[in-house]
Parts: structure tokens; sequence; C-alpha cells
């Protein structure tokens, strides 16, 4: 394994969680994650159709795909507004935590019953031991986010947040 592509991977996955941290503000400030999800799809859409547009990637469509291979943009949209919505309830922590279990649950799922062109393949013991442990990570934060929001704020009286 590549210690760059995995170095890559992580920061990708640290982007997901500030980026998640940014979408709840920019949610409070036009009111409503629908649009913010909408403002977060319309700006990476400029980007991405820039860099296209330089050919950074270096590849240019022959032909258009398979209409159903389009359902990816629709899971994406539905993914930013989902976990807009949690982590805007939960906390980014926990709703980050959460959205890395479920894609740990599909990267399993999938493969095992062979859907979306993947080859069958049954979870190994370590997968679903990961599965495993991060989803006691997803109960211990929920738990303590919990604990944490039954608690007056400091300094007020009981009942007031501020």
């Amino acid at each position: 394994m590549s210690l760059a592509v995995l170095l890559g991977t992580l920061g990708a996955g640290v982007g997901l969680a500030a980026g998640l941290a940014f979408s709840v503000r920019l949610s409070g400030v036009l009111s409503s994650p629908l649009a913010a999800t909408l403002v977060n799809f319309l700006v990476g859409g400029v980007l991405m159709a820039a860099l296209w547009t330089l050919g950074l990637d270096g590849a240019r469509p022959t032909q258009p795909p398979p209409g159903w291979m389009l359902t990816g943009g629709l899971l994406g949209a539905a993914y930013v507004t989902l976990s807009l919505v949690g982590a805007a309830r939960l906390g980014v922590g926990v709703s980050t935590v959460a959205v890395t279990l479920g894609q740990l649950l599909g990267a399993l799922v999938i493969p095992a019953l062979g859907w979306l062109g993947q080859t069958r393949q049954l979870p190994s013991a370590s997968g679903l031991i990961s599965a495993a442990l991060l989803a006691a990570a997803v109960a211990l934060l929920a738990s303590e986010r919990q604990k944490v929001a039954a608690r007056p704020a400091a300094g007020l009286p009981d009942g007031q947040t501020g």
C-alpha cells in the first residue's frame, strides 16, 4: 500500500469533516440545509468544470455515460444533505463517524451481494471487526454528545442556552 495514497485518503476524510463544519455554518446563514447543499454543488460544479476544461485529468469523454451511472450525483446530493442535517443535530464529530460507519457497511454489503457490478466477495473478519469498532465509536460519541447537551450551559440558569 502506498503511504502517499493512504495519507491523501486520510486528508480527504479530514476535508469531509471540515467541509461538513463549513456546510453547517452555511446552512445556518441560509436557513436551509437544502440551500446549503445547492450552493455546495454549484461551487463544486464550477470548480470541476474549470478543472476539466483545463484538461487537468487528461481525459475527455467520447460518449455520454449510461443514465443509471448518473445516480451517483443523486446519492451525492442526498449524502451532503443528510450529513448536514445530522451534523447540525448531532455535531460534526458524531455525524462524521456515523457517515464513515455507513461507508464501511456499504463497502462490506455491496460486494457481498455483488451489487453495482462488484465481484461477489464476502466480508472479511477484519472488515466485520472494523465495523463493530466503528459502531462502538458512534455509540460512545453520541452518548457523550447527549450528556453534554443535557448539561446546563456554564454560568447560565437551568434551561437557558444563551
